[in-house]
């Protein structure tokens, strides 16, 4: 398969999405530089959720554009790796713009974001913090919303829960990260066989490769999609721009069939 212009439509697909980070940066104060006698970087004053968004998605995005790079080269290993960054980026941005009302769920953001916030000290002797949120808390939720959407569609008949569904797919990429048995022994092949050190460019790899950018782009454009609507300021800037516009009203049809899984 020619790869190279594979991925050149990929990275089309999600300069929009850089689009979409410009715009929203410049809806919010800079952040201000902090220098210390141990550290020195950039903070935002008094952040909150869009703040948050905003992070989460610059993450994701980088993520995509460094998995080009790794994508040319074959670097599959490598490449699944980030996969797993992007997809928990793109969950936690939908978790705290979830609909729910309950008092429980608000709660569960709020402490959240207070957590991520708070987690600022890089001091070497600072205190570890634990982890901020649990995995299950985020699929376990997502899952509550996306099933009672199908529920409404009439969609539940040989309906796997949704959050056994995103479990599954955020152990399949964590297995890369953890080079698991299986995962590692996948750098294998070849004739005469040998460990692939330097990707595995020119072999099926490269279609896999292709395959899961092309999922994982869809699935930051359906998440972007839901942070646009979820914050009024930035929905307004982003149906005042003709590129934007046209994305939005393109990316809603899709992931409205999107957000309903078999």
């Amino acid at each position: 398969m020619l790869l190279e212009g594979v991925i050149r439509g990929f990275e089309e697909r999600v300069a929009i999405l850089e689009r979409v980070i410009g715009i929203f940066s410049a809806l919010l104060p800079p952040p201000t530089f902090v220098h210390t006698t141990e550290d020195w970087h950039f903070l935002y004053e008094i952040p909150d959720i869009r703040h948050f968004c905003l992070l989460k998605a610059v993450r994701a995005v980088s993520a995509l554009n460094a998995a080009f790079e790794l994508a040319r080269k074959g670097y599959v290993q490598e490449l699944a790796v980030l996969m797993r960054i992007l997809s928990e980026c793109t969950r936690h941005i939908e978790y705290v713009l979830d609909q729910d009302d309950s008092e429980q769920h608000k709660a569960n953001v709020q402490k959240y974001l207070r957590e991520f916030f708070e987690d600022k000290d890089r001091d070497p002797e600072a205190e570890i913090k634990s982890v901020l949120i649990r995995e299950k808390v985020i699929n376990e939720q997502l899952g509550k919303t996306l099933d009672e959407i199908a529920a409404a569609h009439g969609k539940t008949e040989g309906r796997v829960p949704t959050a056994k569904l995103l479990h599954r797919s955020s152990r399949a990429f964590s297995f890369y990260v953890h080079a698991r048995y299986p995962e590692s022994m996948d750098l294998y092949g070849g004739t005469p066989g040998r460990f692939h050190l330097h990707g595995m460019r020119w072999t099926p790899k490269d279609r896999e490769n292709a395959e899961t950018l092309d999922t994982l782009i869809t699935t930051a454009s359906t998440t972007f999609v839901i942070m646009v609507q979820g914050i009024p300021e930035l929905l307004t800037a982003a149906l005042s721009d003709p590129a934007l516009s046209q994305w939005y009203a393109e990316t809603v049809g899709r992931a409205r069939s999107a957000r309903l899984p078999n």
